[in-house]
């Protein structure tokens, strides 16, 4: 019984030695773990914030990069009377201070539109370095007041320096009444279109009197029952004028049944408001 008691006890004796051996080597292993764990973490941060410094080391050079000055500028439309040099001169500031993504697109619109010149403008970039510029220009009509122009809208702008419109009708009225005198020259030209009459100028008096000329004639509409008068015109013209028109020097429509003929000359004057009043 001793004997075997004691095989017992060496037999457990071994048993707890090789499960504190299991217990230690367990322990050993969780440390390695957990150094393993810490070190993996800390190449993880350390290759994170190798990689974050070469970015942020690298953003100065990779926007000058991006960002580059304007290089090629591009300017179209109908050049008839702008000059592409002085355009370009007005890009000059704006491309020698701002680079692709600074280039203030509407602030170089406004410094465009500021030539009285320039009826509106599109500004476009194209990546990397290029700038495209569509313009269109003011199409004048006529003169207005013999000192400036105006377009089809009855917009009064200044002429050009150097630019000459002697060919051009004149037109002229009170200001504020531009778009209205504008709209009465295109209106009298469709009416005198058909019987090969063009105008050469349309007046509006500040009272509201109408008149316009044709070669080197005042006609005298008035300010009542223009539609009316026009028609008469035409028939006079017809009927009594085209032949003898280089004679005629001016013509007054203000007469509710007839018409009163300035010649040129004084012994020409067989025209009256009576003779004529019934064409």
């Amino acid at each position: 019984m001793d004997a075997r008691r004691y095989l017992n006890r060496d037999s457990q004796s071994q048993l707890n030695k090789d499960a504190r051996k299991k217990k230690r080597a367990g322990y050993v292993q969780e440390d390695v773990k957990r150094w393993a764990t810490l070190v993996l973490g800390a190449l993880k941060w350390l290759a994170v914030g190798v990689v974050l410094g070469a970015f942020i080391w690298s953003v100065p050079t990779v926007w000058n990069w991006l960002d580059r000055p304007i290089a090629r500028v591009g300017i179209s439309g109908d050049f008839r009377y702008l000059n592409q040099e002085q355009v370009k001169v007005k890009l000059g500031p704006f491309l020698q201070e701002q680079t692709f993504f600074s280039l203030d697109l509407r602030g170089l619109q406004k410094e465009l539109l500021a030539d009285s010149w320039i009826d509106s403008v599109n500004v476009r970039k194209t990546w990397p370095d290029q700038l495209e510029i569509t313009l269109r220009e003011e199409v004048p009509v006529a003169r207005w007041r013999d000192k400036e122009l105006i377009n089809i809208e009855g917009e009064v702008f200044p002429r050009g320096a150097g630019q000459e419109f002697d060919d051009f009708p004149v037109l002229a009225g009170p200001r504020g009444r531009e778009q209205e005198v504008m709209e009465q020259y295109l209106t009298l030209s469709h009416q005198l279109r058909p019987i090969g009459l063009k105008l050469d100028g349309v007046a509006l008096s500040p009272a509201g009197s109408w008149s316009f000329q044709v070669d080197e004639v005042e006609v005298q509409l008035g300010s009542e029952a223009l539609l009316e008068r026009m028609q008469r015109f035409s028939r006079l013209y017809r009927i009594h004028l085209e032949k003898q028109w280089v004679a005629v020097k001016g013509v007054d429509l203000r007469y509710r049944d007839g018409v009163a003929i300035a010649w040129k000359q004084s012994e020409q004057a067989l025209g009256s408001q009576q003779a004529l009043g019934s064409s």
